[in-house]
Order: C-alpha cells, then structure tokens, then sequence
C-alpha cells in the first residue's frame, strides 16, 4: 500500500483538505509514504473522444502511441472514436481493436460506427458490437443526414441501453475553411455558417424527444448549439453534450497566420461562440470537455490552410490548455471535473474520482513547472499542434493505469 500526501488532492469536484490518499500497490507488500507538499493529485483523466487512427491511417497514429502520448497528458481512459479505414462497424472490428487496447498501458473504451462504412445507407450491426462492449455509435466525421435511419439508429440504440453521439454538421452548408464570418471576409477563407451546426444539433434533439433516447452532442462549438441544447434539458429531453478544449482557447481570429495546426472541425469559434460556450460549462448545459485529438502526418499539414485536413492533437497539452483556459475567468475546479468525473457519470464508467478506498488510476500534475513541446517530448506520431516549439505550464510529474506507472521518470516507480 502507497500513502501519497498532498494539500491538493482533486477528488473530482474540488480540491480536497484530506492530505492522505491511499493508493493500491501492485508490486509491493510494504507500505510507503510519499509527501507531494503542493503537487496536484488528480483522478486518472477521462477524454471521451479521440482519433487513435487504428487500423488503417497508422502513419498518423496507433493504440499504442496514441496511449502513451494519452498518459504523457495524464489520461488514464480515452474513447477512440469510429473514422478508421475500414470503419470500425462490425464485432470482429471492435474485436480486433479491443485485443490491441488490452496490450496498451492505459483504458481504451471503443465507440462503434451508426451505420456501415459510416456511408450514411445502412445500419452497422449494432446490437454485436453492443455485445463486443462499445460504449456508443457515431459515424463522426459525418452527420446521418438520412432522419428515417437516424430515428431507427436511436430506436436500436435505446434498446442496448448505449448513447448515439452525433456530429453535427450539415454537410450541404459544410464547404468552408473556418468559421463563417468578419474575420473569414478578412483572411480570405471560405466559411462555414454556424447554422451548419446548430440545424443538425435541432434534427437531433427532435428525434432524442421522439425516440426517449440518450444523443450526445459532440464538440459543441456555437452560440445557438448551446441555446438549443440548454432549453432541450429544461424540456426533459435526454440529450448531453461536450465541447472540445481547442474551442475555449482559441478563436476564429487566431488564424491570422493560416497556421493549419489550428485548423479544426467544427471551425474555431467567434468571440461571442466562446463566451456561450463558457456560460454552457458554469451552467450545466456543456456535460463534458474532450481533446478530440486528431493526428496528422506533417506532410499532410504542411500546405495552403484551405487545402490542409481538419485536426489538433490534444492528449498533451489537455491539462495545460485548462489551465489557460482558468486564467480567463473559469474555475479550475470545474474545468477538472469536466474530465474526470462528468465524463465519468454521463457515460456509466468508472473512475474520475478519489476516495478513501485504494484506487489505481490517478495522475499527478505539477501547474507551475514548464516544459517544452517538441519532438522530443511528444509521444504522438504527429506533431499538429499550435503548440509545437512552445514552452508551456504545467507538467505531468507521472500518471498511473491500473495499478501501474505509464507515464513519468523512475523515480516514480512505486506501485
């Protein structure tokens, strides 16, 4: 057994007065104390949507570097979202992934596709990959424009007791580069209309009203979204949502150098999108905040912004970017539960809290050292991120799965 001591011990919801926190050994009988003083102890965080990239686009990124480039941010549990070549629509894809997941260092939940080859035409055996063990259904990356099968994926979902989580772009008003509006005119990028998104995110809550099923809203990025998505709950309609960390941080009129790592879909928000966005969170309306890393190859970002692929890697600048994020007004506190313990209850899973009982996923943060984003400190195979070359507070000291170190220097070697 390993006593860890610290004055700041997040125990989902807020920093904790306790300064004991038992944690279970794996290795050892003997009991060990370690005294952190300030550092901070979390829970293992939870990022519920993710692009491991596996199988088919490795070049990008695999389980296993996409995991350990998870626990170098502290993430002990990630939801590896269905866009993979072939998509991930059958049991014996979810099988196949699930045998590679097991060999990684961390928790992979898999999210299955609605419908065949996410295409959009027919409905993926869901109830087998159910069996199988996903967590959801999405075809993410494309919106199910087809209502009548969107019903019937719902319908099915209810059943097997599994959310639909729903990327909400109209792809008809998709054609864009960046957020609709003064500073596309001024940059010259073709824009996408926020009602692109706020129109799917209407159809679906009609149809979570229709079907009683649990939809999901995935990475929430306007005004409107969030509106329509606060007055579906006052309504009793069972529909959640989260909103990816690069939409807190950044803003439509942070691409004034057309840096393609900041290119990401749905596009970064307008100033007023942000602000709604930040009210969603201290209100309840936003359950949850996600990375949505999404890995690229450098030479697939290294062209004109309107020609290079939408994505951000996010697993290793997750807490980091929080923290920026709690300097414009936001509570850490809440910002933290929002990947720990809100994920953790809207999808039914364990952890994301600290209690008194032993636990093994836990990750433990340092918020005033620095370190510096480069090839040498990323484990991602890509390096898509507006962060690259850049020194940045905050840094993962060690982060513990299952009872065992995955990330951190040897000195840490105390499970």
């Amino acid at each position: 057994m390993v006593k860890i001591k610290s004055s700041k011990i997040f125990d989902g919801e807020r920093f904790s007065e306790k300064t004991v926190l038992l944690v279970e050994s794996a290795s050892s009988k003997a009991e060990q104390e370690i005294d952190l003083n300030e550092l901070w102890v979390l829970p293992g965080l939870i990022d519920t949507h993710a692009h491991l990239r596996d199988p088919g686009q490795i070049w990008r990124e695999d389980v296993f570097s996409g995991t350990r480039a998870a626990a170098h941010g502290g993430i002990t549990t990630v939801f590896s979202m269905p866009n993979t070549t072939p998509a991930i629509d059958t049991e014996q894809s979810v099988e196949y992934l699930s045998s590679r997941a097991k060999r990684s260092g961390i928790n992979v939940r898999i999210v299955g596709a609605i419908t065949k080859g996410r295409e959009g035409k027919e409905l993926a055996e869901m109830g087998r990959m159910a069996r199988a063990g996903v967590v959801g259904f999405s075809d993410d990356g494309n919106f199910l424009l087809d209502s009548s099968l969107a019903r019937h994926a719902m319908e099915y979902a209810s059943e097997l007791g599994l959310p639909i989580i729903s990327h909400c772009e109209e792809p008809y008003l998709k054609g864009g580069h960046m957020r609709e509006g003064w500073y596309s005119t001024l940059y010259g990028v073709d824009g996408i209309p926020p009602a692109a998104e706020s129109i799917a995110v209407a159809r679906e809550i009609e149809l979570s009203y229709l079907t009683k099923a649990h939809v999901h809203i995935a990475h929430v990025s306007t005004q409107r979204s969030v509106k329509l998505i606060r007055q579906a709950k006052k309504d009793g309609i069972n529909v959640t949502c989260d909103v990816c960390v690069h939409h807190l941080l950044f803003r439509d009129e942070d691409l004034a150098d057309y840096d393609t790592s900041k290119k990401i879909n749905p596009p970064l928000p307008t100033h007023e999108d942000q602000t709604e966005l930040y009210v969603g969170l201290e209100d309840g309306t936003v359950d949850a905040i996600i990375s949505d890393h999404a890995p690229y190859a450098v030479h697939e970002k290294e062209v004109e912004f309107q020609t290079a692929p939408f994505g951000i890697i996010g697993f290793e600048t997750l807490l980091d970017e929080l923290l920026m994020v709690s300097e414009r007004g936001l509570p850490i506190e809440l910002l933290l539960s929002k990947v720990t313990s809100a994920p953790a209850k809207l999808y039914g899973i364990e952890g994301g809290i600290i209690t008194e009982t032993p636990l093994s996923d836990l990750t433990i943060f340092d918020p005033n050292a620095e370190w510096l984003v480069s090839d040498e400190t990323l484990f991602s195979k890509s390096r898509n991120t507006p962060f690259f070359g850049k020194s940045l507070k905050g840094k993962i000291l060690a982060t513990f799965s299952r009872g065992k170190k995955v990330y951190g220097d040897p000195k840490w070697n105390v499970m």
